[in-house]
């Protein structure tokens, strides 16, 4: 007995002893990883890059309801409107002085004004249709004066080439009317009319214009590529050699023989022809000061095989006569 009584202490640490042991070993990874650090959201993808047009608008509200009276929708571009919009490039290229002509061509400078005025536009509309959504029953008669002064002094600018005419006329008309259920209910129908062109104009030039970049180097591409090319074509699948002349028009003109698809990166060429007899993709470079272009084929009726082409003549304006200048005739 005297044995078994020394004994059932022992055993009784021992067990105890076991069952803290354990515990601190289930307890110490959920602690380490407690104060592991949180990791990383993902990157965003890019809906999520796409900037806040409605913060934007709110933001610049004062000086949107100010146009296009007491300033420049481009100005507006300029200063705020594209950096805030991360377009700053954009804002600093339409903002330039002492472009040439030539340079200005080269830019797409046109285009690009045509989408920076189109975007301030749209965001001076998504500004009114928030204010005319803001005239519920506890709007001030200054708030309801205030939007009516706004669509008087805006309506020929932002009806132009526009189909807003109508839902402007129907806010003018129930923004001096007195609130009523109905009222703010058609008021609130005329708004939503006006934000929904907005947001379609908005993101529509805002990517026109985040891509502008894009556009200048494929159009800096068609130029350099556009003239009359013989080409040497080697099959290695019939083993044969055709020689043929491919003109390339200049940008903005399509003709019949034209390629289906050209990209233009640096010295590369891709060019996808589509024909009744399948689809045939060349991969091409640029050589010798650009009067060369070398690469490879292939097609879906199962030929491949190598091209050199040599430009026979350079390209030419349709009417005018002179042959286009290349921007990249030039190397240092």
């Amino acid at each position: 007995m005297e044995k078994a009584a020394s004994v059932m202490p022992n055993h009784a640490t021992r067990s105890l002893f076991l069952t803290c042991a354990l515990i601190t070993l289930l307890t110490v990874p959920v602690a380490a990883r407690a104060e592991e650090p949180t990791p990383a959201p993902p990157p965003p993808a890019l809906v999520n890059r796409l900037p806040a047009f409605h913060d934007v608008a709110k933001a610049n509200g004062a000086q949107l309801a100010a146009l296009p009276a007491q300033g420049e929708a481009l100005a507006l571009f300029k200063t705020a409107i594209g950096p805030q919009l991360g377009l700053q490039d954009a804002a600093m290229t339409v903002g330039a002085k002492g472009l040439t002509s030539t340079m200005s061509r080269e830019l797409l400078i046109a285009d690009l004004t045509r989408a920076a005025n189109e975007l301030v536009r749209a965001l001076a509309v998504w500004q009114l249709a928030q204010a005319a959504k803001d005239l519920n029953s506890t709007a001030t008669a200054d708030q309801r004066q205030a939007v009516q002064r706004q669509v008087e002094a805006q309506m020929t600018w932002l009806t132009e080439g526009t189909s807003l005419e109508s839902a402007l006329t129907q806010m003018l008309r129930l923004s001096s009317e007195p609130p009523t259920e109905d009222q703010i209910a058609r008021l609130g129908g005329a708004a939503a009319h006006l934000q929904a062109w907005a947001s379609e104009t908005a993101h529509r030039e805002w990517f026109r214009i985040y891509n502008w970049k894009d556009q200048v180097r494929q159009q800096r591409g068609l130029t350099r590529l556009c003239g009359t090319w013989q080409w040497s074509i080697h099959n290695h699948q019939n083993h044969r050699e055709e020689k043929t002349s491919v003109i390339f028009a200049p940008p903005g003109t399509v003709s019949s023989n034209s390629p289906a698809e050209i990209t233009v990166l640096g010295d590369s060429v891709y060019l996808r022809w589509e024909t009744r007899a399948g689809v045939q993709e060349d991969s091409l470079l640029f050589s010798a000061e650009g009067q060369r272009l070398e690469g490879t084929f292939v097609n879906t009726a199962g030929g491949w095989g190598s091209i050199t082409g040599k430009r026979t003549a350079t390209c030419f304006n349709e009417g005018g006569g002179k042959p286009t200048v290349s921007p990249r005739r030039q190397h240092h």
